[in-house]
C-alpha cells in the first residue's frame, strides 16, 4: 500500500489512503471440508477448571487478600482517630 501525498495550494496537503477489496466465495461443500479441517486440528476444553489456569486464580487470590488488608487498615485508621 502506497500513500499518495498531492499538495494542492501551498496550504493544504490531501494523503489518500486505499486498498484492493477482494473477496473469496466458496460452495458448502467446500465450505464443509475446511471447517472439518480446522474444527479437526482444535481441541476444545470442557471442564471449568481447565479454562481457568492457576496463574489466574493465583492472582485473583492476591487482589482479594489484598483489598480485604486495605479495608482493614482503613477500619482501624477510622477507629484510632475517634480515641
Amino acid at each position: 500500500m502506497r500513500h499518495k501525498t498531492k499538495v494542492f495550494s501551498e496550504e493544504i496537503k490531501a494523503t489518500v489512503i486505499s486498498w484492493k477489496d477482494e473477496r473469496w466465495s466458496a460452495d458448502k461443500e467446500t465450505l464443509a471440508a475446511i471447517n472439518e479441517m480446522l474444527n479437526k486440528d482444535s481441541k476444545r476444553k470442557s471442564s471449568l477448571f481447565s479454562k481457568l489456569n492457576p496463574q489466574t486464580l493465583l492472582m485473583w487470590f492476591f487482589y482479594g487478600v489484598g483489598f480485604v488488608l486495605e479495608g482493614i487498615k482503613f477500619l482501624f485508621r477510622k477507629i484510632t482517630r475517634r480515641i
